[in-house]
């Protein structure tokens, strides 16, 4: 059995594993350049005083908004089941 240095053993973790979670983290990474739009959004403190060109832009983030959020829920969803079994697998 292989162990740490303090005598624990070390759990089997295949490549697959490694890179199942890097999709799911890079996935939640590609949010990055879209996220920045929605908090501009709501920051601005001098938006015009049209409503209908409010109106058009608050529909716009609220459905990016949606998608991110369906999209995080199921990344984690995701993340949560790929570390329990991780967790439970056995030790070399």
């Amino acid at each position: 059995m292989i162990q740490t240095e303090n005598k624990q053993p070390i759990k089997e973790i295949s490549h697959q594993d490694i890179y199942s979670l890097y999709d799911s983290w890079e996935q939640l990474q590609s949010w990055q350049e879209v996220l920045p739009v929605l908090e501009k959004f709501f920051e601005d403190e001098n938006r015009p005083v049209n409503k209908q060109q409010i109106a058009r832009k608050y529909h716009a983030c609220s459905q990016v908004f949606m998608l991110f959020y369906l999209d995080f829920s199921q990344i984690m969803q995701r993340m949560e089941k790929q570390l329990l079994e991780l967790r439970s697998r056995k030790k070399v």
